[in-house]
């Protein structure tokens, strides 16, 4: 296995701006201490980040959110970006789609995505269901992911390992598998 952990919408607008969520909130501290955990362990970090212009597809359903360039656009102090770390801003609820992301996470030998990040039934979703398309070995950490209400987070959960081949680990887990190599 050679993974790479991928944050998702942990920014101002879906943590405690626009739609700000307590769940989310709730899982920053786990986050934080994968990504700490993963930078001692060499392990590539990818922030997907909602980035949007006026004419991008989610306004008209969503209304204005994390615009280019505004704070709520913005990655959470607390999960701030590294030196190393990837930042890929996409339009979309995918980071796959019209990005660079598969052609980084290719070059650097990456087989396995790690998902954290909100929302469970959307965007983190959406992301499990790309990589699946292209072969990624998906691995969702249940602790380090969350959704607007905790049975749309159980639902997206089941669909992922059911649909996708998805696996489903806590945070603890993970970091056990990652350092057994």
């Amino acid at each position: 296995m050679k993974p790479a952990i991928l944050v998702i919408d942990m920014i101002v607008d879906f943590v405690t701006g626009k739609f700000g969520n307590p769940y989310a909130q709730k899982i920053v501290p786990v986050i934080k201490d994968l990504l700490e955990f993963s930078r001692n362990n060499k392990i590539p970090i990818f922030y997907l980040t909602d980035s949007h212009s006026p004419n991008d597809p989610e306004i008209s359903l969503w209304g204005e959110h994390a615009m280019e360039n505004d704070e709520g656009a913005q990655i959470i102090a607390d999960l701030s970006p590294k030196e190393g770390d990837y930042v890929i801003k996409k339009k979309v609820y995918s980071g796959f789609f019209g990005t660079d992301l598969e052609n980084k996470l290719r070059n650097l030998g990456i087989d396995t995505v790690v998902l954290t990040g909100t929302s469970t039934h959307i965007c983190v979703q959406h992301n499990a269901c790309d990589a699946f398309y292209r072969g990624f070995k998906v691995i969702v950490v249940s602790d380090a992911v969350a959704s607007f209400v905790p049975e749309e987070h159980e639902r997206a959960l089941k669909y992922m390992k059911d649909i996708y081949g998805a696996e489903i680990i806590t945070s603890k887990e993970i970091k056990e598998r990652i350092m057994r190599g």
